[in-house]
């Protein structure tokens, strides 16, 4: 996944950090309430040879099914809904995490998720999208979806989330931070016990480059840290 700055530039101005809320229904599927966070994540991608730290944007949208026939889940690879940029393609990995992220929403937030239609986009320069280490920032956007909370501005995250909540460790660490400093993130959110590990330690690249680096465990954690509110 690469990203130019003019891109990254766009996407911000288009996605960064919003909500926006409308009331219409989807004929036959979700009634009234409609929800839409943006928020960025981090990955890396294959440059020649070596890999470099990328930002790309999630667009989610959260609407309430009619009745309990969920959770549904689309994924808007191709399209150009919430945007004029296309949504990357989505590896099976990453839709499987993606399953994950909502039932972690749902046990936060104690909702039914069988009321939820659920539409991402990944909003990206690149072709596809794999592994599952923006599924907890996917999980945080649909809590805040779901409580109708817009996130804080120029903080990302990477983690893996697990059913129960917790965020589980993932790599590139030092590569994504130098993603989210190329992209003006103030702040990284990162699993629990990876700012210093036995390939690492990212304290020395976090100081020179002038970024916030945070370790959060769970769900609650990152939100807290994402959205300014208490869970």
């Amino acid at each position: 996944m690469s990203i130019m700055p003019s891109s990254i530039s766009s996407l911000k101005t288009i996605l960064g950090s919003l909500i926006l809320l409308a009331c219409f229904v989807i004929p036959g599927e979700a009634a009234h309430q409609q929800v839409f966070i943006s928020l960025p994540v981090l990955g890396v991608s294959d440059q020649g040879g070596k890999m470099v730290g990328t930002t790309h944007y999630l667009a989610v949208q959260v609407d309430h099914l009619s009745d309990a026939s969920g959770p549904k889940l689309q994924f808007n690879e191709g399209s150009r809904a919430f945007g004029t940029l296309k949504g990357s393609a989505l590896s099976p990995d990453w839709k499987d995490a993606a399953h994950t992220a909502i039932d972690a929403a749902a046990r936060a937030t104690h909702e039914d998720s069988r009321t939820w239609l659920v539409t991402l986009k990944d909003v990206s320069a690149a072709y596809m999208t794999d592994g599952p280490s923006a599924s907890a920032a996917l999980a945080v956007a649909i809590a805040a979806a779901v409580h109708h909370t817009p996130t804080v501005p120029n903080v990302a995250l990477t983690g893996t989330i697990a059913s129960d909540g917790h965020i589980l460790a993932v790599g590139a660490i030092p590569e994504k931070i130098q993603g989210a400093a190329a992209a003006g993130i103030s702040t990284v959110l990162i699993p629990k016990g990876q700012s210093r590990t036995h390939d690492w330690d990212v304290r020395p690249l976090a100081e020179s480059l002038r970024i916030t680096v945070i370790e959060v465990g769970t769900l609650q954690e990152a939100y807290e840290r994402m959205t300014g509110q208490a869970f």
